[in-house]
């Protein structure tokens, strides 16, 4: 019986770690800080410290992992990429802030204050 709770608790704990990772609006250099399906938008001008993000549907934010949001053209002219949903400055990280309407978003995301 305990090799059983053993077993159960090692997988467990195993599902646990294959969750964590970098998330949406996570500091980034390269593509693969940002995980197998994620991509790193790395301008300092509009992404100091670099942006995880993924590729969406625009006004489809069920493409985009949960607590995030598909933003049209937010990577490039014809890529749309998911930000990091906000309530406020202070869900975002340090050189981002909490913007409404961000290119034609309905919803607030984190988005570089410069």
């Amino acid at each position: 019986m305990k090799l059983r709770w053993n077993v159960l608790g090692a997988v467990l704990l195993g599902l646990g770690l294959v969750g964590c990772g970098a998330t949406v609006g996570d500091a980034c250099t390269t593509d693969a800080d940002c995980g197998d399906k994620g991509f790193c938008i790395n301008n300092q001008a509009f992404t100091p410290g670099g942006y995880c993000s993924q590729s969406c549907v625009p006004g489809k934010d069920e493409t985009c992992p949960t607590g995030s949001s598909c933003v049209s053209q937010g990577y490039a002219e014809n890529v749309s990429a998911c930000f990091l949903k906000c309530g406020s400055d202070a869900d975002c990280r340090t050189g981002y802030k909490c913007e409404g309407g961000f290119r034609g978003n309905p919803g607030s995301v984190c988005v570089a204050t410069n």
